[in-house]
């Protein structure tokens, strides 16, 4: 039985109400030691607290995500610190996304800065949401002195970029997007990198891996996602599951009052 950590699972959403419990019980009997569940818009944050208050494998984060920051308000920003309570791990899913384009970026940039600020005057990590912008947020992260940590999601950038971000003592999160054999320069990177800064993820519901393609994604494939990417390392299973539960219990310290 493989102890792991899902650093990144968006079980909150409406999509995962009818199978939630079955799939947190699954999850716990074959090892989980926990799910780190992160928010997206303030109009979420009470459902997903309930939802994390149901099982103690459910490690809540808050935050307001780049994507939906046309939904954002300087009060959502200001809301953020009070929900910053014990029991939560991180202020996420926080970041900066150019996929489309940079015409809100400004804006962008305002929040992830605000943010940022209150994950280090709450002593928080942060989880990052990075497209096509690593640089932007090194840059604000160097600024700010922000010396809490994180984990950049969904790693995208290249490997130089990602020893930077290790530099500033942030994870860098591999998921299902690493088990596809055509994602060499992914893979690449993986290999480069210290196995104590690796953690894994499944981006739940999204990035669905390559052995579950067109089907929605559940942190139980979290499972077989370690066995490929051990794989891919060259190492055992039993190996990347214990280091990548390390780093992630020693960033996320979710047995310590926050």
């Amino acid at each position: 039985m493989l102890e792991l950590i899902d650093t990144h699972a968006h079980l909150d959403i409406p999509e995962f109400d009818s199978q939630r419990d079955a799939l947190v019980q699954t999850c716990a009997e074959r090892g989980m030691r926990g799910i780190v569940v992160p928010a997206v818009a303030r109009t979420t944050w009470d459902n997903l607290r309930g939802v994390c208050n149901q099982s103690p494998l459910l490690w809540p984060a808050f935050g307001l995500h780049p994507c939906y920051c046309v939904e954002h308000t300087d009060e959502h920003v200001q809301a953020l610190e009070s929900y910053l309570q014990p029991g939560v791990v991180a202020v996420g899913e926080i970041g900066l996304d150019a996929w489309e384009g940079d015409h809100d970026l400004p804006r962008q940039q305002e929040l992830f800065a605000a943010q940022l600020a209150i994950a280090r005057n709450a002593r928080l990590p942060v989880v990052l949401h990075a497209r096509k912008t690593h640089d932007l947020l090194l840059k604000e992260i160097r600024r700010q002195r922000f010396d809490c940590g994180g984990v950049v999601h969904a790693f995208s950038g290249s490997q130089q970029q990602a020893e930077k971000f290790i530099e500033l003592g942030f994870l860098i999160g591999f998921g299902g997007g690493a088990t596809y054999d055509r994602a060499q320069k992914l893979r690449a990177i993986l290999r480069a990198l210290p196995l104590s800064s690796v953690v894994l993820e499944t981006d739940s519901p999204d990035i669905p891996p390559s052995f579950a393609r067109g089907e929605i994604n559940t942190p139980v494939n979290l499972f077989r996602i370690n066995d490929i990417l051990a794989e891919v390392l060259g190492i055992a299973p039993e190996e990347l599951a214990a280091q990548s539960t390390r780093n992630a219990l020693r960033l996320f310290r979710p047995d310590l009052p926050h």
